[in-house]
C-alpha cells in the first residue's frame, strides 16, 4: 500500500476512511466533518458553539502564537467570536522548562490579542520527535442560525480573498531558515517577510465582512495555498469556480522569496488570506468595507455551476485545470534549506 504524501491526507481518503468512521449521531451536530469544513457546529441549549482543532507541524518559531491564531481563523470563517483555546504540547527529549515557557508565552499573548481565554490542555515530553508539536483546540460561539459554512456558496457568487498569497509559508521559511535565506535576500526582504506573522489573523477579516451581508460561505487557505483553498471551498460547496491569478494580490517580499526558491507562491501556507463567497450585489460593498477597516481585499474570480469545471483563468486566455494533490511546497523548502 503507498505511503501519503506530507501534508494532508488526500480528499478521497478521507471520504473513504475518515468519514465513514465517526461514532454514534449527535441530534446537536449542526455541521460535521466534510472536505473544506475546519470547524464543527454543535446546538447546546439554546447557543450555538463553533468548534476547531489544527496542529501546527510545518513552524519551528512561534507555534504557540501561531496555534492560537490558526484555530482562532477556522471559528472565525463561521462567523464566531473565538472565545476558549485548550491545546496539547508535545516536547523531544531534550526540552526544558525554558522551551516551555516560550511556547506558553507565545501563546498567552496571542489570547489576549484575540481576548480568548486558555482553559486546558496537556503537555508531555514525547520520545522520537524531531521538534516542539503543538495541537490546539478552539471553541466559539455564535447566535443560532447566524453561521457559516464552506458549502454555502451558489453559482454566479463573486470569489474575494483578504489581504495576499502566501502569507503564512512567507513568514515561516522566512523565521526559520533565516540564516540560509541571507544567501538570496537582503536583511530588509527577510525582516520584511518575518513581520507578515502579524497579518496571520483573519477574525477582523471575517467579522467585518459578515456586518456587510451577502456572505454565502468562507473559508481560509492554510496548508496547500491558496490554490487548495479555493479548490476546498468549491468542493464543500459543489460548484465549479474561476479564479484569475493576476487578480490575486502577492506580496512584494514573497514574491521576491518565492522567486529566488522557486516556488509558487499559490502553492504555500496561506493562513491569513480569508476566502468569502459573496453574492454579486455584495461584493463591491464587501470589499469597500474591508479596505476601509484598513484589511486590503480584491474580487479574484467567480462560482459556477458544477458542471462548467475548475479552472485557472490564465493572463493570456489559456486555462489549467484546478485539481489536487496540492502539496504544499513549504516543506519541501524547509528541507532543502536545513
Amino acid at each position: 500500500m503507498r505511503s501519503f504524501p506530507i501534508g494532508k491526507i488526500p480528499a478521497h481518503i478521507l471520504r473513504k476512511t475518515v468519514f465513514k468512521n465517526l461514532g454514534v449521531p449527535s441530534h446537536g451536530l449542526l455541521l460535521g466533518p466534510g472536505i473544506g469544513e475546519d470547524a464543527a457546529v454543535v446546538r447546546m441549549g439554546n447557543a450555538v458553539a463553533v468548534l476547531s482543532t489544527d496542529p501546527i507541524t510545518g513552524a519551528l518559531s512561534n507555534i504557540g502564537w501561531l496555534s492560537v491564531h490558526i484555530n482562532a481563523n477556522d471559528i472565525a470563517t463561521r462567523g464566531a467570536r473565538p472565545r476558549w483555546y485548550l491545546c496539547s504540547i508535545l516536547l523531544p527529549e531534550d526540552s526544558d522548562e525554558y522551551d516551555l515557557r516560550q511556547i506558553m508565552s507565545q501563546v498567552d499573548r496571542a489570547c489576549v490579542e484575540l481576548e480568548v481565554s486558555v482553559i486546558g490542555g496537556h503537555t508531555e515530553v514525547t520520545p522520537h520527535l524531531k521538534q516542539p508539536i503543538i495541537v490546539g483546540f478552539m471553541v466559539g460561539e455564535v447566535k443560532s442560525g447566524n453561521y457559516f459554512t464552506s458549502e454555502g456558496a451558489t453559482a454566479s457568487d463573486v470569489l474575494i480573498m483578504t489581504k495576499s498569497a502566501g502569507i503564512e509559508g512567507t513568514a515561516i521559511i522566512a523565521t526559520d531558515r533565516a540564516e540560509r535565506l541571507k544567501k538570496f535576500l537582503s536583511a530588509k526582504t527577510i525582516r520584511r517577510a518575518q513581520r507578515l506573522y502579524s497579518k496571520i489573523s483573519v477574525v477582523d477579516d471575517a467579522m467585518e465582512a459578515v456586518k456587510v451581508g451577502g456572505v454565502e460561505a468562507m473559508h481560509d487557505p492554510t496548508e496547500g495555498g491558496l490554490l487548495c483553498g479555493v479548490w476546498e471551498l468549491a468542493e464543500a460547496s459543489h460548484l465549479g469556480v474561476r479564479i484569475y491569478p493576476e487578480r490575486v494580490p502577492i506580496a512584494a517580499e514573497t514574491k521576491t522569496l518565492c522567486k529566488k526558491l522557486g516556488i509558487n507562491p499559490f502553492r504555500i501556507m496561506s493562513s491569513g488570506s480569508l476566502l468569502v463567497a459573496a453574492k454579486t450585489s455584495f461584493a463591491a460593498r464587501i470589499t469597500s468595507r474591508l479596505r476601509r477597516r484598513g484589511i486590503p481585499a480584491a474580487e479574484i474570480g467567480h462560482f459556477t455551476k458544477l458542471g462548467d469545471g475548475r479552472r485557472i483563468i490564465n493572463k493570456d486566455g489559456s486555462t489549467d485545470e484546478l485539481a489536487p494533490p496540492f502539496p504544499d511546497e513549504v516543506y519541501e523548502v524547509l528541507e532543502r534549506l536545513e
